[in-house]
């Protein structure tokens, strides 16, 4: 299990909705360089292990197909992973939590208090429920 917070996903939309399903250039295996491993660093399937997961590949095939192909006219498969991986190191929210004063087990946080917090450091609403 992780030990920070971890990409949920990435996910384009069109200013009213989130975008699913696209069509297009399918997912395929990432095989060279370190990106199956930047990418099980920040966004990992925590239903296997990192061995079968980097094999496999299900995981990060299912988001690319449900939702990088919504965006593929403005990022090919390996740049809408290198846009995850940017946004996962650009943003750091433990730190950005500790700098509030929002630490696990040190008193009651609503996720108002939360939300403002990201959002301090981010310009972006982040969805905290």
């Amino acid at each position: 299990t992780p030990n920070n917070f971890t990409i949920h996903g990435l996910w384009p939309d069109n200013t009213s909705k989130r975008l699913n399903f696209c069509g297009g250039n399918q997912y395929k295996t990432i095989e060279v360089g370190d990106k199956p491993k930047a990418l099980e660093y920040r966004w990992p399937n925590i239903t296997t292990t990192e061995a079968v997961s980097k094999e496999d590949q299900v995981f990060w095939e299912n988001q690319y197909n449900k939702h990088g192909t919504c965006c593929s006219e403005l990022f090919d498969q390996a740049a809408y992973f290198d846009l995850a991986i940017y946004l996962k190191d650009m943003f750091d929210l433990l730190k950005i939590l500790r700098k509030h004063g929002i630490t696990p087990g040190t008193a009651h946080h609503t996720s108002r208090n939360i939300q403002s917090a990201v959002k301090s450091e981010t310009q972006g609403v982040p969805n905290v429920s």
